[in-house]
C-alpha cells in the first residue's frame, strides 16, 4: 500500500512539474544565442544582441545605438498595461521622430505612419527586444554579418 501511494504521489508531482515548465516555455520566447554587434551609425558603439530563430534582436540600448538620430532619455516611455514602448517628440532639446512599438506586434509607428516588420517586438525577462533589421531599414541603414569577426555590422 505504501509503495502504491508513493508511486501515485511521484507520478502526480512529475506531471505537475512538466505542466508548469510547458506553460513557462509557452509564455516567454526562447532568448536565443548572443551575438556581438558594432554600430557606427552616429558613434562607434559595441554591444550584444540576440539571435532568435535566425533574426537579430537588440535591447533598448542597442536599438538607440543603431538609430541615425539621438534620443533624449526623457523621451522614452513604456506603458506596462498595454506593453507599449514610445519615443516621444515633445519639448526636449533633441528633435526626435515619434516612434511607437507594441510587444507582440509586427508593426510600428513612425511619425503617425505605420511600418510592417517581418518579426514582432519581444519582451524577454522584462526587457524589450526590437528586430534590428526590420526597424533600421527604414532609415537606409545597412546590417551585415562579418564572418571573420563573427560580428554584425550596422552602418549608414
Amino acid at each position: 500500500m505504501r509503495l502504491s501511494k508513493f508511486l501515485v504521489v511521484t507520478v502526480l508531482t512529475l506531471a505537475i512539474a512538466s505542466f508548469g515548465s510547458s506553460v513557462n516555455a509557452a509564455s516567454s520566447p526562447t532568448s536565443g544565442s548572443t551575438v556581438n554587434i558594432k554600430s557606427n551609425v552616429l558613434d562607434e558603439k559595441s554591444f550584444t544582441g540576440l539571435i532568435i530563430q535566425g533574426h537579430t534582436y537588440v535591447d533598448l540600448d542597442g536599438f538607440v545605438s543603431c538609430l541615425p538620430f539621438q534620443i533624449n532619455s526623457k523621451a522614452l516611455s513604456f506603458q506596462s498595461e498595454t506593453k507599449t514602448f514610445r519615443v516621444l517628440n515633445e519639448d526636449f532639446a533633441i528633435p526626435t521622430p515619434e516612434l511607437q512599438f507594441k510587444v507582440g506586434s509586427d508593426t510600428f509607428q513612425h511619425n503617425d505612419e505605420s511600418f510592417q516588420m517581418n518579426n514582432s517586438v519581444l519582451l524577454i525577462q522584462n526587457r524589450i527586444y526590437f528586430p534590428l533589421k526590420d526597424i533600421v531599414s527604414i532609415y537606409d541603414i545597412n546590417v551585415s554579418y562579418d564572418s571573420q569577426t563573427k560580428t554584425i555590422q550596422v552602418s549608414k
